[in-house]
């Protein structure tokens, strides 16, 4: 996108607090995670279905993790003397364990101790927040620079617009999934590996999950390559029941999705640009979204079956692409006619000073140019080139891919 149409997007920016868009098409995003602390296979996902949908919920296991992790910047004293409390094994030497655990004996005594409402406790929390102020502080920047690394940053704006949410699959409480991560984190340096069961237990959560949005009938469905193998494993073996609605559902999404990946300038597109977009695509959305209908039910593979993916690039090579370009070839005859009216005006410009601007004026009011019964008799000739123009551009926008075309324009 160039500078100077990012420009121009700005202003369109929804202030902070805006309200969360309404509609019926509620989408869910969901991917496995890979190797690395990294959400780049939902961001793909939130992509897409920004386009598509009304709103987003995300849901991975990947963002679950960094979700707890946003929060814990925003940890009271009690819980991050808590969190400390759980990470003692690991974090302080053998050494030095003993003493530590002593000295955080006599602070818990001290501090059940204390009266819970009084001046007393309230002054040991605050002192208690002065020592781990320092060590804290270098916690939170660590979380900041993870959260920035893994890309969760590029959903700010959409999660506060309310455009995206992120769910959590942590069955645990919030300090839980952190205590996790960071003993595996840990002891990952020194060459060892902990069999922690709360990961599976997330695993589990995000699963059961899964299988829940699949069956609710409510919303549409996307999902990574491995998800899809996943669900398609988990229905064979009868784990997941999908309802009838949601294979429908799913299939109008994944071939959105999967249409909109083939698009040269989506891929390297962000999330922000995808919102800036959104509005001025909406007119074209309905349209498209009626394409998606009838396409996907051409369609003999479910979402979730490797043989969908070509029968999308067989939809994207058949139909959406020769589409396309026959809009392309479209816009281009339509601003041929504009050419050809400028010149049309050009030759008359000597000897009617004022036909240029008659002409501008009479594009709005083909009507009253009629009624005037050709008085202004050098523009009248223009009057079937504008009309036409007019009438081709109108029905290059009710073509049903034209939101495709238009997406791809916009992100260059």
């Amino acid at each position: 996108m160039t500078t100077k149409s990012k420009n121009k997007l700005k202003k369109n920016h929804a202030p902070i607090g805006a309200s969360a868009p309404t509609g019926s098409f509620r989408m869910v995003a969901a991917a496995n995670p890979g190797p690395s602390i990294d959400v780049g296979p939902e961001l793909d996902l939130v992509k897409a279905a920004l386009l598509y949908g009304d709103s987003v919920t995300v849901i991975s296991p990947v963002t679950t993790m960094l979700l707890r992790a946003e929060k814990l910047e925003h940890f009271a004293p009690p819980q991050q003397l808590e969190l400390v409390r759980r990470l003692v094994p690991v974090l302080v030497p053998p050494d030095q364990l003993p003493e530590f655990e002593r000295g955080l004996a006599q602070l818990d005594q001290v501090l059940r101790s204390t009266p819970r409402a009084g001046f007393a406790q309230r002054a040991l929390w605050e002192k208690l927040h002065e020592l781990l102020e320092p060590s804290w502080r270098g916690v939170t920047e660590t979380v900041q620079e993870t959260i920035a690394q893994a890309g969760l940053d590029q959903l700010d704006r959409a999660r506060r617009e309310g455009r995206v949410r992120i769910e959590s699959a942590d069955p645990g409480d919030e300090l839980d999934l952190l205590v996790s991560c960071i003993v595996s984190a840990k002891l990952a340096q020194t060459g060892q590996r902990q069999d922690d069961p709360h990961t599976d237990q997330v695993a589990k959560r995000f699963v059961d999950k899964l299988a829940k949005h699949l069956s609710s009938g409510k919303e549409y469905l996307i999902f990574d390559e491995q998800i899809a193998s996943l669900t398609d494993a988990a229905i064979r073996e009868g784990i997941f029941i999908p309802a009838k609605g949601p294979s429908g559902h799913c299939s109008q999404a994944m071939t959105a999705s999967g249409l909109m990946g083939r698009l040269p300038t989506f891929p390297a597109a962000t999330v922000d640009e995808v919102l800036d977009i959104r509005s001025e695509l909406a007119p074209a959305l309905t349209r498209f979204r009626g394409a998606m209908v009838t396409v996907s039910k051409t369609f003999n593979s479910s979402p979730w079956e490797s043989s969908f993916e070509d029968e999308v690039h067989d939809a994207w090579v058949e139909t959406v692409h020769p589409a396309i370009e026959d809009i392309e070839n479209s816009v281009r005859e339509n601003r041929s006619l504009l050419t050809s009216t400028a010149d049309y005006a050009g030759a008359f410009k000597t000897a009617w000073p004022g036909l240029l601007i008659a002409a501008a004026g009479l594009f709005g009011h083909v009507d009253a140019a009629a009624a005037a019964g050709g008085v202004i008799s050098g523009a009248v000739p223009l009057l079937p080139v504008l009309r036409d123009r007019r009438s081709a551009r109108n029905d290059i926008r009710m073509q049903p891919f034209y939101f495709l075309y238009r997406a791809e324009r916009s992100l260059q």
